[in-house]
């Protein structure tokens, strides 16, 4: 935290703003205790905000505790009013209830202000340098502890002038009427002069682009790098990569990154380990916990192994006390006293235990978690990052909620935006203006309402604009780093006031969104292009290689291709090749309920519903089945439907399944099928190489013939395009596996082989039912697809097998994706959501080469 006045520094002269490690370094100040109102709130709950509670936790617990941080900031002395002699009324039972918060949390205060009261309460003569303060730099608007502050250091040490008057911009310019005060009723307008320009630039990174240049621009014209200050509102690493590309030094940057809450995270991660179901990406951060005992490679491989699926820890089997607690980790808590065992074993087994477990907010007794109010109790602390870093040569960086901590000649504000300059002002949300104008005046403690904080951002805003003496260079982003939309800075309007000759205030902005840097009016020092990538090859060789043996079994025998993979070798070779040598893609994302997860579920469900050698079940057996089956492949799928958060998700998915599990009944019925394969592993030869797959299900029909199924969880018309193209592949591959089988013992193939055999795509969101190979009988459910479905891809993968044989691997164009798409049917997913790696190897041609 950084104090909104200046402190002089004896040796240099320097005029720097102190925050609150330094002077608690200054000062000899203990360690503060941990400011956690979150989980005084949630524990004890004052009756005034009881039922907001219940039904706001989050809410609730942010608006209370921002209340107080308020209250502590009003009291001079940083301890708990003791007097209450406002009128009973709303404003003070709230008044009385944040007092009574503040009691329960005994000596913690607020992050910033602990060393504040140590030094407040230290006698004289106890630091280990003066520190004299700036005359005059004191924000008119501090609370009342920070000016207690301040008037504690002057009464130490002293003040000294401040040189900000000297510094002022030249009478006449735009510049110097804007100084007069920006919220004056009345200000002189003249002409637009060098003094003021506001530029519209695309986004942040461009604006920080454009300050860079226009500092490096200066420089070059002979204005010293710290005469220039550049202001921003936000995180600064924008900011600190331009700058360094253009070779300009910054004064002001954080010495070091931000500082995460490694026991508050790891804290929460295991509250949520033991509340059931656990998302894979809590187990795989506790994984990755630098608290652990194991590793950070180990931590790693086992944070890859769950995101991939495997949740057994097997990484960790060489060590047994690390695989114990791996199991602890993962089991869930059904009670508070199985849930304090756990939480003790694992504390005792990890660093800094003791820490975690003091976080934890488990109250004692028996019975259930209440998971909410546990979860609502830990406190993480927010990313903080070192002190900054000064010099006296670079340029300034100063931050949009604070005033200036040195004059300069040249200002840029690199994100002139909706929301700052002045900063928007938040209302305080316990009570409204009236009533804090009463408790003024009846205690004296000064809270800040929506005026007062708007006053206060007008005043921070007219500070910075008073400590530059030559220019303002104001740039505008149109959009935010994620391509959001962003609107100019009320700001704006007031800047427009000393400008005669508009009539409008957006009239003042020079759009350079649509200029390339090259023509900007400030020159743009770029770094020579980098040497441009040799042309790529039509393939990759690997000589004397076959690509189809790369993965091997324990015996050294060639593993068996699947029909999967064989369809993404018909897409792109390089796709398959980085997939059997295992060069997957590793990115991480959140549990979602993409198309993958909605077809393990629902083939999950079929699979335990239509049993092999069973008679098909009725309507209302079938429905109870579905249920159950449901509920069971939650669990093996995807247990992170079971929140709450994902109730009409869960209940919509579930609702499909089940109709599309009547549609397949009806069809069974209306086939005379019998199910005599589920969820079959079928090993066979095709095409010169071995394969091995799992059929979803096999039909025997009335006449004895086969029918092999695929179950799809999509829509009849994308497969039905597949297949009149010729451009489908899977199912035909399990034909072939039935009729040239490769046996092992009780394989079960006795009764497969030696049969009339057919392939069906069943498409579970519509019902569709797509044939091939077999005539079925007229009023059949299916429609008959012909039997050249497989033609194009039957002939692709020869090319492709012969290729790999070779040791060749084609490259994609980008002719490919649109092929696929528009001439063979299919969303190509090896390409469209496939590996970086592949996306970077793509060849580009061009149309007649197409």
């Amino acid at each position: 935290m950084f104090y909104p006045f200046l402190v002089a520094d004896p040796r240099s002269g320097l005029h720097y703003r102190l925050s609150d490690s330094a002077l608690a370094e200054l000062s000899l100040a203990p360690r503060a205790p941990e400011w956690a109102p979150g989980r005084a709130i949630a524990d004890v709950p004052d009756p005034v905000w009881q039922d907001s509670l219940a039904n706001a936790p989050v809410e609730t617990i942010s608006a209370v505790t921002a209340a107080l941080e308020d209250l502590v900031l009003a009291t001079p002395d940083l301890r708990v009013p003791v007097a209450r002699v406002v009128a009973d009324s709303r404003a003070r039972r709230h008044l009385d209830a944040l007092i009574g918060l503040w009691g329960r949390l005994g000596d913690a205060l607020p992050e910033g202000l602990a060393p504040v009261r140590h030094v407040l309460e230290l006698p004289h003569g106890q630091f280990l340098d003066p520190v004299p303060v700036v005359q005059g730099s004191l924000d008119p608007h501090a609370p009342a502890a920070v000016a207690a502050l301040y008037s504690r250091l002057e009464r130490e040490f002293g003040s000294v002038a401040s040189p900000a008057q000297a510094r002022a911009a030249m009478s006449g310019t735009r510049l110097h009427a804007l100084q007069a005060g920006i919220a004056t009723a009345k200000v002189a307008a003249g002409a637009k002069d060098d003094s003021l320009a506001i530029y519209g630039l695309r986004d942040l990174a461009t604006c920080a682009d454009f300050a860079a240049a226009r500092a490096r621009a200066l420089i070059e014209a002979g204005i010293p790098a710290r005469e220039i200050a550049v202001l921003t509102g936000g995180d600064p690493h924008q900011i600190a990569r331009a700058f360094a590309a253009q070779g300009v030094p910054l004064s002001g940057l954080p010495a070091s990154l931000p500082e995460r809450d490694i026991v508050g995270e790891t804290t929460l991660h295991l509250v949520l380990a033991k509340r059931p179901p656990t998302p894979a990406m809590v187990l795989a951060s506790l994984a990755l916990s630098p608290l652990m005992p194991w590793s950070a490679q180990t931590g790693r491989d086992l944070a890859e192994s769950l995101m991939g699926g495997d949740f057994r820890g097997e990484v960790l089997s060489p060590t047994p006390a690390h695989k114990e607690l791996w199991t602890d980790i993962r089991a869930a808590a059904g009670s508070l006293a199985q849930l304090r065992f756990l939480i003790d074993r694992i504390c005792d087994q990890i660093a800094q235990g003791a820490e975690v477990r003091a976080r934890l907010p488990i109250p004692p007794g028996e019975g259930s978690p209440d998971w909410e109010a546990i979860l609502r109790g830990i406190q993480i602390a927010p990313p903080s990052a070192g002190d900054p870093e000064h010099n006296l040569e670079g340029v300034s960086l100063w931050s949009a909620q604070e005033s200036p901590w040195r004059p300069c000649r040249h200002l840029i504000v690199t994100d002139f935006t909706d929301g700052l300059y002045p900063t928007r002002p938040r209302a305080n949300l316990l009570f409204l203006d009236s009533e804090i104008a009463r408790i003024r005046d009846a205690t004296g403690l000064h809270l800040r309402g929506r005026a007062e904080r708007l006053a206060q951002a007008l005043s921070l805003f007219d500070q910075q604009l008073q400590a530059v003496s030559d220019s303002v260079t104001f740039l505008i982003p149109w959009r935010d780093l994620s391509g959001a939309r962003l609107q100019p800075s009320a700001g704006l309007s007031l800047v427009a006031r000393v400008v005669s000759d508009v009539e409008d205030a957006s009239d003042l902005i020079a759009d350079l969104s649509r200029m390339p840097p090259g023509d900007w009016p400030v020159a743009h020092h770029r770094l020579p292009p980098l040497q441009e990538p040799p042309e790529l090859p039509e393939a990759l060789h690997f000589v004397g290689r076959d690509l189809l043996a790369l993965r091997r079994k324990d015996d050294g025998t060639t593993k068996p291709q699947s029909p999967s993979r064989l369809e993404t070798l018909l897409v792109s070779p390089l796709a398959w090749l980085l997939a059997e040598v295992e060069a997957n893609d590793m990115s991480w994302s959140a549990e979602e309920l993409d198309v993958m997860a909605k077809g393990n579920i629902a083939h999950d469900v079929f699979e335990h519903v239509f049993l092999k050698d069973q008679p098909i079940p009725d309507h209302a057996a079938l429905t109870d089945a579905v249920t159950a089956a449901y509920d069971r492949a939650l669990t093996r799928h995807a247990g992170f439907l079971r929140t709450a958060s994902w109730d009409m998700e869960r209940q919509g998915l579930e609702r499909e399944i089940l109709q599309a599990a009547l549609r397949w009944r009806n069809h069974l019925l209306a086939l005379g099928a019998k199910i005599v394969g589920n969820e079959i592993w079928l090993s066979g030869e095709a095409h010169g190489i071995n394969l091995h797959g799992k059929a979803d299900a096999i039909l025997e029909l009335p006449d004895g013939a086969l029918l092999i199924v695929d179950h799809k969880k999509s829509g009849t018309s994308g497969r039905r395009k597949q297949m009149e193209a010729g451009w489908d592949l899977q199912a035909a591959l399990y034909r072939d596996m039935i009729a040239r089988p490769i046996r092992r013992e009780g394989d079960g193939m006795d009764a497969l082989i030696g049969r009339s055999v057919g392939i069906a795509y069943h498409l579970m969101n519509d019902g569709g039912l797509l044939t091939s190979g077999l005539v079925l009988p007229e009023g059949s459910p299916a429609q008959d697809m012909g039997d050249a479905i497989n033609a194009a891809a039957v002939g692709r993968l020869a090319e492709r097998l012969a290729e790999l044989g070779a040791g060749r691997v084609v490259l994609n164009t980008t002719a490919d994706e649109g092929f696929f798409k528009k001439e063979a049917g299919f969303t190509p997913y090896a390409l469209t959501d496939g590996s970086a790696l592949v996306t970077a190897f793509i060849r580009t041609i061009e149309d007649t080469e197409a």
